[in-house]
């Protein structure tokens, strides 16, 4: 779920990451070359990675492939909405930045909307006060920042945009048909200094650049509770992705940005199979074989967050296997996410690390201000915490995906690491309709020096969440769907140079 969160939109008001929209992604060549069959491929998720790749898939090869995409649960993966009375609301990835190029070509391409902004009152608590609370007045505002954060202000907004720039390089190197083995190879490929920032926490890394620890503890500390449920702790370049998320600018998808995974499975004109994968195994003819069962089997493990590999299915009637020439899994593979077994490989893969757990609870009820420390005449919408403490990372208002802003409705999202008990609840909020508990492992616990891992497992299967070691976002995941893609055309093309756009006249 780069689980990005919508309550840390309202800090980007103070931050400015304004980028002219690179070019939409140009045809790519579908040209076939020496390939003597049309491939048959599988792609093993139906989150937004695994929809982006089966869409570039279809971009490369035309319609010159067999494409299966494996989902017995929900399009979208950890994009995912919950009904709340009558309206939808988001409870997974809810925000987009808006120098993210796929998933804004995305929406343009698929005829989707962006949703309008409903904005809000924002303050930033320590456990025993607001060390920073917004105005409805821009300047006041900043002001504010800059009383209490001094220069820092300005200098945290140049490091983002310059990281935003050199992260855009990777738009230009994928159209130009680059693609990675290794994750470190494609950090390095976009900057070299994304990689070092891998070795030190966030922390370290700005101390390191000379930032004062009052802006690290508390306004860079917000921004990485909030987007990744950690402490400035996590590795300097997840880091400075959350800080990113503070953009002035963040916008979500009208209807949920769930419509683009499911937009994606439709163009890539892919059959989607609602079977869960079991086991993964190397092919007779040098391919791989998916064992899956039907969905109705799996149907008491949809939607548990953890391993499930170690169901038996050798006697199961509805095990059926699938021979194919490339594999995608657009799933985790750690242990705790694992959902099937990779046997018989000759190669030991390795995919350490642990998700993060982040419960999101969805409260339909009012919220008590003297438990946050606010009065009702001088109302927040958005609280985000600072002290690791507190039994929350952030309280904040929800407006549903169709674009109302329904103040009056008393919807509230509350991120927590553990769950929340009624008493709890009841301390926080009165009047409670209903409350609904979304239990996600949302994304990698973040520490630095972490193995980065391997897109490439062997030549023709390809890893997409390996990416999320680096970072998890929506863009992150669609990236790493077209890194995929181009793999697997180099392979089935045998031909490094295969997968470069087209030009256009106006470019020739």
């Amino acid at each position: 779920m780069e689980v990005y969160y919508k309550s840390i939109r309202a800090l980007g008001l103070y931050f400015s990451f304004f980028q002219t929209l690179l070019p939409e992604v140009y045809a790519l060549n579908d040209n076939l070359g020496h390939a003597e069959k049309i491939p048959r491929i599988a792609v093993i998720g139906g989150g937004i990675g695994g929809t982006s790749a089966a869409y570039f898939l279809h971009d490369l090869f035309g319609d010159n492939l067999l494409l299966d995409i494996y989902e017995p649960g929900p399009i979208g993966g950890r994009l995912a909405t919950v009904p709340i009375g009558e309206k939808y609301y988001e409870v997974g990835g809810a925000i987009i930045h808006p120098k993210n190029m796929y998933m804004v070509n995305f929406v343009k391409q698929l005829g989707l909307k962006k949703l309008g902004d409903c904005s809000g009152s924002l303050g930033i608590y320590d456990g025993n006060e607001y060390v920073f609370r917004d105005s409805s007045w821009s300047i006041v505002s900043l002001a504010r920042l800059f009383y209490r954060y001094g220069w820092d202000v300005y200098r945290l907004n140049e490091l983002t945009k310059n990281m935003l720039d050199n992260f855009a390089r990777i738009y230009t190197l994928q159209d130009g048909g680059a693609a990675y083995r290794k994750v470190e190879s494609m950090l390095e490929a976009m900057d070299p200094q994304f990689n070092e920032m891998r070795h030190y926490s966030t922390k370290d890394w700005l101390t390191k650049l000379g930032f004062k620890h009052l802006m690290i503890d508390e306004l860079v500390t917000a921004a990485t509770r909030t987007n990744y449920g950690q402490s400035t702790a996590l590795q300097a370049f997840c880091g400075s992705i959350a800080v990113a998320g503070a953009s002035p600018d963040l916008w979500a998808v009208e209807g949920g940005n769930k419509r683009v995974p499911e937009e994606l499975l439709i163009s890539s004109r892919g059959s989607l199979l609602r079977r869960m994968v079991t086991h993964l195994t190397p092919g007779s003819d040098g391919g791989f074989t998916v064992t899956s069962v039907d969905e109705f089997e799996m149907k008491d493990h949809l939607f548990e967050e953890g391993h499930k590999e170690d169901v038996a299915m050798e006697d199961n009637s509805s095990a059926r296997k699938q021979d194919y020439d490339i594999v995608i899994i657009a799933t985790p593979l750690t242990t705790d996410k694992r959902t099937f077994q990779l046997q018989n490989f000759t190669k030991d893969f390795q995919f350490p690390g642990q998700y993060e757990r982040i419960l999101a609870t969805m409260v339909q009820g009012k919220i008590r201000p003297e438990s946050l420390k606010f009065t009702s005449q001088d109302p927040l919408d958005e609280i985000l915490a600072t002290n690791p403490k507190l039994i929350f990372n952030s309280i904040g208002r929800q407006h549903p995906v169709d674009g109302e802003c329904l103040k009056d409705k008393d919807v509230w999202k509350v991120f927590s690491p553990k769950p929340l008990t009624e008493i709890q609840l009841n301390y926080f909020f009165e009047n409670i309709n209903s409350s609904t508990v979304i239990d996600w492992l949302a994304y990698p616990h973040y520490e630095s020096d972490q193995s980065l891992g391997e897109f490439e497992l062997q030549p023709g299967l390809y890893y997409v969440n390996a990416i999320e070691y680096a970072g998890s976002a929506m863009e992150m995941s669609a990236i790493s769907g077209k890194n995929a893609a181009l793999l697997a055309y180099k392979f089935w093309m045998d031909d490094e140079e295969a997968g470069r756009k087209k030009l256009s006249k106006d470019e020739l």
